[in-house]
């Protein structure tokens, strides 16, 4: 121990400061030792530096610590403090211990008399260890979670493929100090694994040739237990097996670090990094665990994109084949409509001529061969506007109005009585008094409801009726 210069509040001082865990010394205002806890007492001798103990404590030993911007503050620091001055002052240094150094903090205040006088300073020194560790891990906490929000971002907002594996890769390969980060994918189930562009560390031509070691992914090695994060992790890969070894040397790595990407229980692939030296850690595994499930589902989500936009592609083109085909039916049923319309208008209308006597009286079998002319040709020619009217049926071409239904089936059986007349068909109606107008397209429904009566007419045996209620 050692020995202390008296002062004034000695033990008073002593026997607080003994009761600290902190180290604390007291210095006159030449900064020669005045009084010390036993944590400082402590320190100096797990240092073996007995000459911090000495009367130039703040000289040489603790200016040797310091960096050399707190060097240069040392002095003007002290002299304000010696002259009264209420300021405070600390500084980041390294002590001294057997097996190197480590981190600590020393502060140093005024320290007055009993009549306020300024008697010297007072040093406090706290190991910064623990509080170093708190730093480095929050700032790693800071850096995965700004990487989980920024994969997380990429995750949900890009939709091209190239785009998402290059962010993904990117942030990774950065976020874990890594040389490589690949995204290799089942192309089918059970196909080997296919590494897919862009990856960080890799150019295109790169990609293409890179191939996962199948060894350390045979079977199911990426499998985990219920509520553990999945990953493998291989350090010093060129003490391995062959092929192994001519991985690490082709890609100029030592270290893999692989998690599965599952969704739904699905094996999709793999999100791999790679690096130089034996660095990765089984904390940074279960990181990479985190960021595969997140990857995971956007990889299936941007299968799915990919699939459906396949999907539609193949339907569109589909759609337009349909439209061509109905462009040239429709082509083809007016060309056909169109070139029987006048050859049946011409024999139509000779059959109605020689059956009117214009070309003389026709005895009784030729009378009857022209009346089956003219009968087949009117059947030929209804079946000509019968096509038109099925090749019209379009919900783009119908022409809507208020119409009278009461009205529109009238004149259908007005038109439809000399037909029925001689085939003896007697037409009974039944139509209500009409209520409101329909909307509809009159020229299509009275083609419908002509249709109709017509053949009513036709099917009915001679003697019949048709019955037509509204």
């Amino acid at each position: 121990m050692v020995e202390r210069q008296a002062a004034p509040t000695h033990h008073l001082w002593q026997h607080i400061a003994d009761s600290l865990e902190v180290a604390v010394c007291a210095v006159d205002r030449e900064l020669r030792v005045l009084t010390c806890n036993r944590a400082w007492d402590a320190l100096a001798t797990q240092s073996g530096r007995t000459d911090l103990l000495a009367a130039h404590l703040v000289g040489r030993p603790l200016l040797e610590s310091m960096g050399d911007e707190d060097r240069r503050r040392w002095s003007s620091v002290c002299e304000r403090l010696l002259d009264g001055e209420e300021v405070s002052y600390w500084a980041e240094m390294d002590w001294p211990v057997p097996d190197g150094h480590h981190p600590a903090t020393l502060t140093a205040h005024t320290l007055f008399d009993q009549q306020g006088a300024v008697l010297g300073l007072s040093f406090t020194l706290v190991d910064a260890r623990e509080r170093r560790q708190l730093e480095d891990m929050l700032t790693r906490y800071r850096v995965e979670l700004r990487g989980l929000y920024e994969v997380a971002q990429s995750v949900g907002m890009i939709r091209d493929a190239a785009e998402l594996y290059k962010r993904i890769t990117g942030h990774l390969g950065y976020l874990f100090g890594a040389r490589l980060c690949v995204i290799a994918l089942h192309e089918q189930p059970g196909d080997r694994l296919v590494a897919h562009a862009p990856a960080h560390g890799l150019t295109p031509a790169e990609v293409e040739q890179f191939r996962l070691p199948a060894g350390l992914l045979a079977g199911d090695v990426m499998a985990s237990a219920a509520g553990q994060a999945s990953y493998r992790l291989f350090n010093r890969l060129r003490t391995l097996s062959a092929e192994e070894l001519a991985f690490a040397e082709r890609w100029q790595v030592d270290s893999l670090l692989c998690a599965p990407l599952r969704n739904h229980g699905r094996w999709l692939g793999v999100l791999a990094l790679a690096t130089a030296g034996d660095n990765f850690t089984d904390e940074e595994g279960r990181l990479l665990a985190t960021f595969a499930g997140l990857v995971s589902a956007a990889v299936e989500a941007n299968q799915l994109i990919l699939a459906l936009e396949d999907r539609a592609s193949k339907l569109s083109a589909a759609l337009a084949e349909i439209q061509e085909l109905d462009r040239l039916r429709d082509n083809l049923i007016q060309n056909v409509s169109h070139e029987l319309r006048l050859p049946l208008m011409v024999v139509q209308g000779y059959a109605d001529l020689l059956n009117d006597g214009a070309f003389g009286t026709l005895s009784g079998e030729l009378q009857q061969a022209v009346e089956v002319i003219s009968a087949k040709t009117w059947q030929l020619a209804k079946r000509v506007d019968d096509i038109m009217l099925l090749r019209g049926l379009q919900q783009t071409d119908l022409q809507l109005s208020p119409i009278s239904l009461a009205a529109l089936v009238r004149s259908a059986i007005d038109r439809a009585r000399v037909s029925a007349e001689r085939n003896g068909v007697q037409i009974k109606v039944d139509i209500a008094p009409e209520s409101q107008p329909l909307v509809a397209d009159y020229r299509r429904l009275e083609q419908a409801i002509d249709e109709l009566l017509e053949n009513a007419i036709k099917f009915s045996p001679n003697g019949g009726q048709v019955q037509v209620t509204l």
